[in-house]
């Protein structure tokens, strides 16, 4: 058995570690790609240089070569950022949904999960124990974003890029993951307390809302909303 534990947590630790180095690769990727998109807009292929991230790699290395199946990569980039910007401001699916007829709009999705109907109380997955009061702030982009003293973090999925924000948190709330994704993972590490597969979370609270939080129990507790 302790052979068994001592693979496991070397396994999980491994795991991490793995997506800090699949970062760094995806930083080389981006630079690359970056000076493309300048290359391609100094050609007069792309109106932006960041349209280039709009694009997938056979046709940004078509549109370079001048083997692409288009010339309209500029009309193109723009549809596709237009796409993007409307699923930014779009809810997201919920984790588990059932539909009628072809999956392509998430207003036809509908939730197979019952409703909450205990507003002041959530329950999610306690992932790091631990009992914390405090206010929340609900980061949706962690860039640029600040938290006071004694704040609590919510969160819908984090990944590496929100790690700067965690030593500042008193407690961390995620809407996704579960008990071996980044957020608990990190949290563990950091004795961060966190509760994690808490549906809806983000929009359920709102920044400045007081509650207690019980890592632990895997418990939210709205005292002030």
């Amino acid at each position: 058995f302790n052979y068994v534990l001592r693979q496991a947590r070397d396994r999980v630790r491994s795991r991490e570690n793995l997506r800090f180095e699949r970062t760094r690769l995806f930083g080389r990727v981006r630079a690359i790609l970056r000076e493309l998109g300048h290359r391609l807009h100094a050609d007069g292929i792309l109106d932006d240089p960041q349209d280039v991230f709009y694009l997938e790699i056979g046709e940004i290395l078509g549109a370079w070569e001048a083997t692409g199946t288009t010339a309209g990569f500029s009309q193109l980039a723009r549809q596709r950022r237009a796409e993007f910007d409307e699923y930014e401001v779009t809810e997201a699916p919920p984790d588990r949904f059932q539909t009628r007829g072809p999956i392509n709009r998430h207003e036809r999705f509908e939730s197979s999960r019952a409703p909450d109907t205990a507003e002041s109380s959530l329950t999610g997955s306690g992932a790091c124990p631990g009992r914390v009061t405090g206010r929340v702030r609900v980061v949706l982009d962690p860039r640029g974003a600040r938290l006071e003293p004694g704040e609590i973090l919510v969160a819908r999925q984090t990944d590496p890029g929100w790690v700067v924000l965690f030593p500042a948190a008193a407690g961390l709330l995620v809407e996704r993951g579960s008990l071996l994704s980044h957020s608990a993972i990190v949290s563990r590490e950091l004795r961060l307390p966190c509760i994690v597969s808490l549906p809806g979370i983000t929009t359920t609270l709102k920044t400045g809302d007081l509650v207690e939080m019980d890592g632990a129990a895997g418990t939210v507790r709205i005292l002030e909303a």
